[in-house]
């Protein structure tokens, strides 16, 4: 008898094949970190590249804004003489109108310039608001905001005046729709003091469209492309609709949940089963950058390395393994059929087939464990029919129902439930059990249990108390269960007996729509079938 041993010695040959795998693994591994380390490389300068231009270009915005603001403190004489002298604020503001007419014609994607003065100085809503013309090109002036419609924490009417003042310093507002004028936007608006005190604010609205472009003009490799996000990391925008549509956040769907920017790192992430790599860079304005590309593009020429030196791997192993595969498999089959066995063996399933005929320890090994299988199989048929059978009747227990009938629960739970349920109530055992004695009684409930039985099937039928049953029925209509409770009582009338046989019986079925728990359905059962027994000792039938 050839011993496991003396395998084990033969598949040392297959050591062969693992030292090509270790092989071919280091020069895989030694391509990925050269491969992703240039990877990372094009997409961070790419991206540090695009996003300087997009600051370039927010930092002229800021700029024209700056020299509005800057010009409204120079040539500002005092809060005193705005509030007192119209002639003076009108002049003030025309001066500024002109200014600012002046910066937004030079300031690329300017649709809108403005300046508002403090209410608590004049006491009234006084500034301009100069809106472009989106067919002719021209500004032109605009009906004021009125700030006293609106609350200070209405951000979406008034933030644009309140928060640079609270924040006291010029701000970028995220993204928004702008109804009046029908553009979506990001402003930048700065605060005006003079001596320590608020005059107003200046600012600018940028068409959003004008830095979309931009970002959508962004490529590389096959299908990469640029996205923008809020400071919070959710897309919104990118050329990808999809992918902006519900508000994704990077954050949620990154490897990293806490991602740190590093000029030197990608960050991976997977989105509608796609694998993503991608570079950030924050912008002046808050918002940030991001230059993604699928991995499967960026990682194309190290799986085409990866897959010459996976073929010439397989290429040698093969020459081995045809050597060694006519002793390994006589081997492995039976071990496989061990292992098959004993994960349901694991599982409770006692069926097991081995048809291992070898002469070694394997062989010896396969027969125990069938014959092991063998005995466990009947002795827990065994055990299983003394947990679950009733001993007088022969139908399941009361133990049977509540196990199935949790099952049930669950699937009301769920809402795939689907059953009816009906009560059975042996009238008169009692009486018989004190006139004619207990082995009478007997008799009356294995009537009860064997018409119920070969109505319903004895694999629903329940014995939960001593003259009770309940059967449970799965996929059964009303119409059906009306037909078998009148089947069942016409037939256990007609049951010959020592003894006379009756039983009330009550069925209910499942309502998803009115029925919220199991046990409502049974309550309904169980009432009819009380309402049953009420019926028969109306007609003076024998009824406990």
């Amino acid at each position: 008898m050839r011993s496991i041993q003396t395998k084990i010695i033969i598949l040392i040959l297959t050591c062969i094949i693992v030292s090509a795998a270790i092989i071919g693994g280091i020069g895989i591994f030694i391509s990925e970190i050269t491969v992703d380390s240039d990877s990372a490389k094009i997409l961070n300068l790419l991206c540090s590249e695009k996003a300087q231009e997009l600051n370039n270009t927010l930092g002229r915005i800021e700029q024209s804004v700056d020299i509005m603001t800057q010009y409204a403190v120079d040539n500002f004489e005092s809060t005193e003489q705005l509030a007192s002298d119209r002639n003076y604020l009108q002049s003030y503001l025309d001066e500024l109108r002109a200014l600012g007419m002046t910066a937004a014609e030079k300031t690329e994607g300017a649709v809108t310039y403005y300046v508002r003065i403090c209410s608590e100085i004049t006491g009234d809503n006084q500034g301009f608001f100069i809106v472009r013309d989106l067919q002719s090109g021209a500004f032109e002036e605009n009906e004021l905001t009125d700030l006293f419609a609106y609350s200070p924490d209405d951000v979406e009417h008034v933030g644009w005046y309140y928060i640079p003042l609270q924040e006291e310093k010029a701000v970028w507002l995220q993204p928004y729709y702008n109804k009046n004028i029908g553009i979506y936007m990001i402003s930048y608006v700065s605060p005006i003091y003079k001596d320590g005190t608020a005059v107003g604010v200046a600012g600018m609205d940028i068409d959003f469209s004008y830095l979309t472009k931009f970002v959508d003009s962004i490529s590389l490799y096959e299908t990469g492309y640029g996205y923008l996000t809020d400071s919070g990391l959710n897309v919104v925008h990118s050329k990808n609709s999809s992918y902006s549509s519900d508000n994704t956040s990077l954050t949620a769907y990154s490897d990293e949940k806490n991602i740190v920017l590093d000029s030197e790192k990608i960050y991976g992430y997977e989105i509608y089963g796609k694998k993503m790599q991608t570079a950030l860079r924050l912008l002046n304005n808050g918002m940030y950058l991001a230059v993604a590309a699928p991995a499967l593009e960026i990682n194309k020429s190290k799986n085409l390395l990866m897959l010459h030196i996976v073929l010439c791997g397989c290429i040698i192993s093969l020459i081995f393994i045809f050597v060694s595969s006519g002793i390994v498999k006589k081997m492995i089959r039976p071990l496989k059929e061990l292992d098959a066995a004993a994960k349901k063996f694991a599982e409770g399933n006692f069926d097991v087939s081995i048809t291992a005929d070898t002469k070694d320890e394997i062989g010896t090994l396969a027969e125990s464990f069938s014959e092991t299988a063998d005995r466990l199989k009947s002795q827990m048929n065994y055990i299983n029919s003394l947990a679950y059978t009733d001993s007088l009747t022969g139908v399941n227990n009361n133990t049977a129902y509540l196990r199935d009938s949790a099952v049930i629960r669950k699937e009301v739970e769920k809402g795939t439930a689907a059953f009816a349920i009906a009560i059975i109530d042996v009238n008169g055992l009692k009486h018989i059990n004190d006139t004619l004695g207990h082995g009478k009684g007997n008799e009356l409930i294995i009537a009860a249990a064997s018409t119920a039985s070969e109505v319903f099937g004895r694999e629903n039928t329940y014995r939960i108390g001593g003259d009770e049953f309940a059967v449970l029925m799965k996929n059964t209509g009303a119409e059906e269960c009306r037909s078998l409770a009148e089947k069942f009582t016409y037939t256990l009338k007609n049951y010959k007996c020592s003894v006379h046989v009756s039983a009330a019986i009550g069925t209910a079925v499942y309502d998803k729509n009115s029925d919220g728990s199991y046990e409502a359905v049974f309550r309904r059962a169980d009432q009819e079938m009380y309402k049953t027994k009420a019926e028969m000792k109306s007609f003076n039938e024998y009824a406990r």
